[in-house]
């Protein structure tokens, strides 16, 4: 419940000190810390109104008193005032639906005037607490003297207390499972868990059950084994020929290998002696070799255990001299292993349409997440996952990417929570980390969670880590190599970002964004075009920028300016302050100037 208070007439008890602490916590956010010009506007408003001058708030005095112009200023033919009041507004929005949601007090700036409005954020009483049924007496003579019209209202909402009720409970669950993240990383999370906030302390209270029907006991959540996509690697038949053999278990045991790093997506199994084929598994990878000729054929399957419906199939003839060489025979093995595992790859677009596991379609929600970027796919992958964390706080998977859509709070702005999400996504990626600390995806999340915070040394450590721990993973390669872009470092970044896309089968369009801002950083015009030209369709936020820049490189003002219409609207903060949205994003400072240049180039110049 709202209750609003006008400028000069606050009835409702709040105290000007209120509002100067609410005022406070606004400025100290990272929106107006960006923003001197907003701060001085809404801190002078806020000041004129609780001294009893809110009549005196117009533009001519606020362009003076406020933004320091000279008493010759005219609001008519200046429209600064004006235009920094849109800002403001929209800056306020911001806040109160992100960092401020959960503050005791909203300021507000309505339209048409330059008065600020305070408005209470009131709490609801909590219900007088059940009278026990022994006390029988009691509750006769209380309900004798309720009025009857109490009784038949209470009556007719009955049905729908009950769905409350239900709510409620599913609520209490939800709460439970963030408690229990929170309490699992506060516990032997290292020397980064015990710099962390208590951020069990950020969590609201859970809801009281109403008098009239307590909820039911809620029973504690029984645990239930999560698992990832099981695949079988297996030799499709005997091999009749003898010279063949060692060259058939030694491909297929590559395969394994390469596949097995993939450890946050999928589990790899070789078949015991004696085990029927596709025993345990939800995939059977068949690998077989013949010979034709003076060549080698070799083809792969994979189809699934039940049912035996083919997924996918591959060939390739090769001289006998290439399948003898060691290197070569690896490299094939990697190629065919990488196709499948990878997060874009084979197995990924099959489990996406027939998630083979719950789980499995859960972390496929959250990786397909990185294609679109639209908050409702990033709410549906977060709600999956903190469902799969509470039936199994050991899945580690589900903890590195809940750290990836924790980042998304904070960075991109979708659906976010009260408190620090970067303390949560830190948070998830220390357990994640910490469950599996030989997981490549875990220290990638952890590179992410630490960058944006800052700790930009001890990040690229975590970055080097997970490269060395899974050195086939696209966008491992890709998301190290964007950090280094965001640099300002992009001959580091170059390489890893052009491997990256050489590995990925349907890679998500950030990686050509990328391998575009570090072509145009260094200068490459000739590849930029090329990667420019692959982003020229792309409504990703990421996709827009280049876009825009693109366009204003060229030359070409209506595809700028539309692209630049279409990012304002999907991210209202980059209309509010681009450099703010780049800086959350992890751009540096060199880096953001560089994009707005090119940009204003162009003739139109984000604020």
């Amino acid at each position: 419940m709202v209750v609003r208070a006008s400028a000069l007439d606050r009835d409702d008890g709040l105290s000007p000190d209120e509002i100067r602490a609410q005022l406070e916590r606004v400025l100290a956010s990272d929106i107006f810390r960006a923003a001197p010009q907003l701060t001085a506007f809404l801190g002078y408003i806020v000041e004129q109104t609780l001294a009893g001058r809110a009549g005196e708030l117009k533009g001519y005095t606020i362009a003076v008193e406020a933004f320091g112009r000279s008493p010759d200023f005219d609001p008519q033919t200046d429209p600064i005032v004006r235009v920094e009041a849109g800002r403001l507004r929209k800056a306020l929005n911001l806040y109160f639906a992100a960092d401020g949601v959960a503050d005791p007090v909203r300021i507000t700036v309505p339209v048409g005037a330059y008065v600020p409005a305070f408005e209470r954020v009131a709490t609801v009483a909590p219900p007088e607490e059940e009278v026990p049924a022994q006390d029988g007496p009691a509750v006769q003579e209380e309900q004798e003297e309720r009025p009857a019209s109490v009784e038949n209202g209470a009556a007719a909402a009955r049905p729908s207390r009950y769905w409350l009720y239900v709510a409620g409970l599913g609520l209490l669950l939800g709460l439970a499972a963030i408690g229990f993240w929170y309490w699992r990383t506060a516990h032997g999370a290292g020397k980064i868990a015990a710099q962390l906030p208590d951020l069990a302390s950020q969590l609201p209270p859970p809801p009281a059950a109403p008098r009239s029907a307590p909820l039911p006991t809620v029973q504690a959540v029984i645990p239930v084994k999560a698992r990832l996509p099981v695949v079988s690697v297996e030799i499709a038949e005997a091999v009749t020929d003898p010279s063949l053999d060692d060259l058939t278990r030694n491909f297929v045991r590559q395969v394994a290998d390469t596949m097995a790093r993939f450890d946050d997506l999928v589990v790899v199994k070789l078949p015991e002696p004696m085990t029927r084929s596709g025993e345990g598994a939800d995939y059977v990878l068949t690998v077989s070799f013949s010979r034709v000729g003076d060549a080698i054929e070799g083809h792969a399957r994979l189809s699934t255990a039940k049912g035996g419906r083919v997924v996918w199939t591959t060939s390739r003839e090769r001289s006998i001299g290439d399948f003898n060489d060691a290197a070569r025979l690896r490299d094939t093995a990697q190629q065919l292993a990488i196709r499948l595992a990878q997060p874009f790859g084979v197995l990924h677009a099959d489990a996406r349409q027939s998630p083979p596991t719950l789980e499995a379609g859960c972390l496929y929600l959250a990786v397909n997440l990185r294609r679109t970027m639209k908050p409702e796919d990033h709410l549906a992958a977060r709600t999956c996952l903190e469902g799969v964390v509470a039936r199994d706080p050991e899945f580690h998977p589900a903890w590195s990417q809940l750290a990836l859509l924790t980042l998304d709070e904070y960075s991109s702005d979708f659906n976010a929570r009260p408190g620090s999400a970067l303390d949560r996504a830190l948070a998830a990626a220390v357990t994640a980390v910490r469950l599996a600390p030989a997981s490549a995806r875990a220290h990638q999340v952890m590179m992410d969670a630490l960058f944006l915070r800052g700790a930009v040394e001890d990040a690229l450590k975590s970055g080097q880590e997970a490269l060395a721990r899974n050195p086939y993973d696209p966008d491992v390669l890709a998301s190290v190599g964007a950090r280094y872009v965001q640099l300002n470092r992009p001959a580091e970044g170059l390489p890893l970002l052009e491997r990256a896309v050489a590995l990925s089968n349907g890679r998500p369009p950030w990686y050509d964004f990328y391998l575009y801002l570090a072509a145009y950083l260094t200068g490459a015009t000739r590849l930029a075009e090329a990667h420019a030209a692959l982003i020229n369709a792309e409504e990703t936020p990421l996709g827009l920028i280049g876009r825009a820049m693109a366009a204003a490189a060229s030359g070409d003002g209506f595809a700028q300016e539309h692209a630049l219409q279409t990012l304002r609207q999907k991210v209202p903060l980059f209309d509010l302050d681009a450099r703010l949205y780049l800086a959350r994003r992890g751009f540096s400072t060199e880096v953001a100037e560089r994009i707005l240049a090119v940009i204003n180039s162009g003739g139109l110049r984000p604020r």
